[in-house]
């Protein structure tokens, strides 16, 4: 699913901020009610901020009929749930709001006056959250900072000037773990992958003070590297976090294995030739025994598309029993996991 107008209504959106006037209400609605359908639609996970700008922008007008508005939004997914602040439906008064929600027919009244009503939430706390987002999302473009930018302009589909702006960024910032995963993270998701990779390579020579930090480091830039179809630079990599990974493939770090082997098997299609691909196939199977829950993370999708490239109807076969025997341990687990205690509700 994708929406080919996303770039242009962020477009407007970016302009409203820095135009605000009375009369734009209207607009502002569709807009919210817009980026509303495409998140239920087309965003299976996650929120960004052109959804938190279309609510504070209309939410700063604070009539209560928007209220609706803002509940569709918070309810589109868990994601929104949480990310999707309540206070947009309080702008207009939690009184005046309370007032509304009761006087409605709506499916959601009992569940909104629920969540409304507590005595924590005050005019004052949500007069002082629109100052936030007043600073969050400020009206003068100057008063933006270079992150932002770089955000602005990759939401609008412009890479090379995103780039810059990140890359201007970062530069005047410490060169920390938290800095270099940010432009990594941006520089990739843009598409500048080699450029991704350096940045990469520099946050792994860092010292942590968490000991599994090296590891997951390494993991992501052997992904960097098989994306940049380096075969040999990112299997050297996948060896270099091997040696750190836990002895304990069921411990509390299992994921890490799990996370390791798939990125073995998904390192399969980028082998130079069949022998080193059939190597690294079978290679892969030997360090994915005694890996618990085998069907979280993809691994086993992973091992079935490499043994499809190669053409080993055998590995196949194994690897469909693997996953069957993944899901009744999946379905198994889950259940317990919400079968009803003796002595109350379901637990999770």
């Amino acid at each position: 699913m994708t929406d080919r107008n996303r770039a242009t209504r962020f477009a407007v959106l970016w302009a409203l901020q820095y135009d605000r006037r009375p009369q734009d209400l209207p607009l502002l609605c569709f807009l919210l009610q817009q980026q509303t359908t495409y998140y239920r639609e087309a965003v299976p996970w996650g929120m960004a901020s052109d959804l938190t700008l279309a609510g504070f922008l209309v939410a700063e007008h604070r009539q209560v009929d928007d209220l609706w508005l803002h509940w569709d939004a918070k309810n589109i997914s868990f994601d929104t749930a949480l990310g999707y602040h309540l206070y947009h439906l309080l702008t207009a008064g939690i009184a005046a709001s309370t007032e509304a929600v009761q006087a409605s027919s709506h499916p959601d009244r009992d569940r909104i006056l629920g969540d409304i009503t507590s005595a924590r939430h005050t005019d004052t706390a949500v007069g002082e959250w629109l100052d936030q987002q007043r600073a969050r999302f400020p009206a003068d473009p100057a008063d933006e900072g270079l992150k932002a930018w770089a955000h602005h302009a990759a939401r609008l589909g412009e890479r090379e000037a995103s780039r810059l702006f990140m890359t201007e960024w970062a530069a005047s910032e410490p060169r920390t773990g938290d800095t270099l995963n940010a432009l990594q993270f941006h520089l990739a998701h843009l598409g500048y992958l080699t450029e991704a990779v350096d940045v990469q390579k520099e946050a792994v020579a860092l010292n942590d003070s968490w000991s599994g930090a090296k590891g997951s480091k390494l993991l992501t830039l052997a992904r960097l590297q098989r994306r940049t179809d380096d075969f040999a630079g990112a299997w050297q990599t996948l060896q270099e976090a091997q040696h750190g990974l836990p002895p304990d493939k069921r411990g509390i770090e299992q994921g890490k294995w799990r996370h390791f082997v798939k990125e073995c098997f998904l390192l399969v299609p980028n082998a130079p030739d069949t022998s080193t691909a059939q190597r690294l196939l079978a290679a892969s199977e030997q360090d994915l025994q005694g890996i618990p829950r085998l069907w979280m993370d993809g691994v086993l999708d992973a091992a079935i598309a490499a043994a499809e490239y190669i053409g080993d109807p055998q590995a196949l076969h194994r690897y469909g029993e693997l996953q069957q025997v993944a899901a009744r341990e999946r379905a198994q687990e889950v259940g317990r996991a919400t079968r009803p205690s003796p002595s109350g509700p379901a637990t999770s």
